[in-house]
């Protein structure tokens, strides 16, 4: 593989939900599903040689995407697409074999636009398209399902209950996604399926779970978009619940984070995708989707003055810069200070294609130097709330140990904690997996040495 960069299943997860969601939209021989389909054989093939496999399956199991007997759980967000396809053709997941051809590709994912009665039908339709390298395996619950195969025991990586909130951030992306849609169609985005997924957002975080950002992460272009509304929503309800807002209120907070790019529905795809620099023209369609949001909501009809200002205002700051323009009158509600602050930090903080992530404490040193863009008060409740490391971050320890972030301290550098790996990089159970407080007196020669910002969880694929 020398000079080669090697691909692992996360790569091929977004390529193969970017080929999905290439042919719902356009016919088999369409550019774009050609490329998707090319790129994807030429990313299998390198995965292939440096796993020195000729074959790759990737499974699906109770509602999740599974590899090599492990679930893969933040893939499992953003790979719903992949999930639901699959169901589709009353399959359990799909073998892929060396040599798989783009044509071969292009006719699996065609497949996806047929009502296919079973699998066995589905198999048959793909052979007779003369598909040879794909395979459709029988559904977890059977014991012909190919994972039992490939790999021996029970399936890992559940991440300590952590499966049991996929469910739910599949929900916020697809509301997020489906809204999306709806606006680029000029069609009425579903308020009540916003709202509703934003109550489970609510609960979710009202359990406390330590990992609230730690399994929405997204390296391809196509779940970027979508996935920055889901962490402005979920980064919005962790501020507000940290200010002691009432859950009526949180609930609007994290709807209008989950609609406030809506407007980006509109923006041409090789505007919003484009992984270089805009230029003046592409740069004035951009800057168009707050208005573009605001309007996509109130002719939705429903939707409350929250959500409507934060899409209308959320690049607007504080010193009345920004965009849109705005009349002398107007006044920014602090609801929308608060999204435009979750909103710039996660952007920086997130990978994009024109950009690696860049860690918290050098997101707050920007934002910080910009003087006059963001709300005092809601910038100071922020970095409160969050400290130097978000919830659900993963550090390394000054005694070697490895941790994710629980919650922010008194003090931002010192945030509580849970112990998920030794010294030695073995993974923690039970009590030794235990809570530290870095305010603690007890913990005062323990620092946190670093973030691991690149490094995916044991069991976790990086496509998140």
């Amino acid at each position: 593989m020398s000079g080669e960069r090697r691909v692992g299943i996360d790569e091929l997860v977004a390529l193969l939900c970017r080929g999905i969601s290439q042919r719902r939209i356009y016919f088999g021989d369409h550019p774009n599903v050609v490329a998707v389909s090319e790129d994807f054989t030429r990313a299998l093939g390198r995965h292939l040689a440096a796993e020195s496999r000729d074959v790759c399956f990737l499974g699906v199991a109770e509602g999740k995407l599974v590899h090599e007997g492990r679930f893969l759980l933040g893939a499992s967000i953003v790979g719903r697409k992949i999930i639901d396809f699959v169901g589709g053709l009353h399959s359990g997941g799909l073998l892929f074999r060396e040599g798989l051809a783009p044509e071969e590709v292009r006719e699996l994912l065609g497949l996806g636009a047929d009502a296919v009665p079973g699998l066995e039908e589905a198999r048959r339709l793909l052979a007779s398209r003369g598909v040879s390298h794909v395979e459709l395996s029988p559904v977890y619950e059977d014991e012909r399902w190919f994972g039992q195969f490939l790999f021996e025991g029970e399936l890992a990586g559940d991440g300590d209950g952590l499966g049991a909130l996929v469910p739910v951030y599949q929900a916020l992306f697809g509301a997020v996604e489906d809204a999306h849609e709806c606006a680029g169609d000029e069609r009425a985005v579903d308020l009540a399926a916003a709202r509703s997924v934003s109550e489970q957002l609510l609960r979710s975080t009202q359990r406390g779970s330590p990992d609230l950002m730690q399994l929405v992460r997204y390296p391809d272009h196509d779940s970027y978009t979508v996935g920055h509304s889901v962490r402005v929503a979920m980064l919005a309800v962790l501020v507000g619940r940290h200010l002691g807002a009432p859950d009526d209120f949180l609930h609007e907070l994290g709807t209008a984070g989950l609609l406030h790019d809506v407007g980006k529905g509109q923006i041409p795809a090789e505007i919003l995708y484009k992984p270089g620099r805009l230029d003046d023209e592409e740069r004035r369609v951009m800057q168009s989707h707050p208005e573009l949001g605001a309007r996509v909501l109130l002719e939705s009809g429903g939707a409350g003055p929250l959500a409507v200002a934060a899409a209308w205002g959320h690049h607007r700051r504080h010193d009345r810069g920004g965009y849109p323009p705005a009349p002398f009158w107007a006044v920014r509600g602090e609801a929308t200070a608060l999204l435009h602050v979750c909103d710039v930090f996660e952007a920086l903080t997130a990978v994009r294609p024109y950009k690696p992530a860049i860690p918290p404490r050098r997101a707050y040193e920007i934002m910080m130097a910009d003087h006059g863009a963001f709300h005092p008060g809601a910038l100071r409740a922020f970095v409160a709330a969050l400290g130097l490391y978000p919830p659900g971050s993963r550090v390394l320890l000054s005694n070697g140990q490895q941790a994710v972030v629980v919650a922010a301290g008194e003090d931002i550098a010192r945030p509580r904690l849970r112990l998920t790996h030794d010294v030695a990089g073995t993974p923690l159970e039970g009590d030794d997996a235990r809570q530290v407080d870095l305010d603690d007196p007890l913990a005062a020669g323990l620092d946190v040495a670093r973030l691991l910002m690149d490094e995916a969880p044991a069991g976790e694929s990086s496509v998140n």
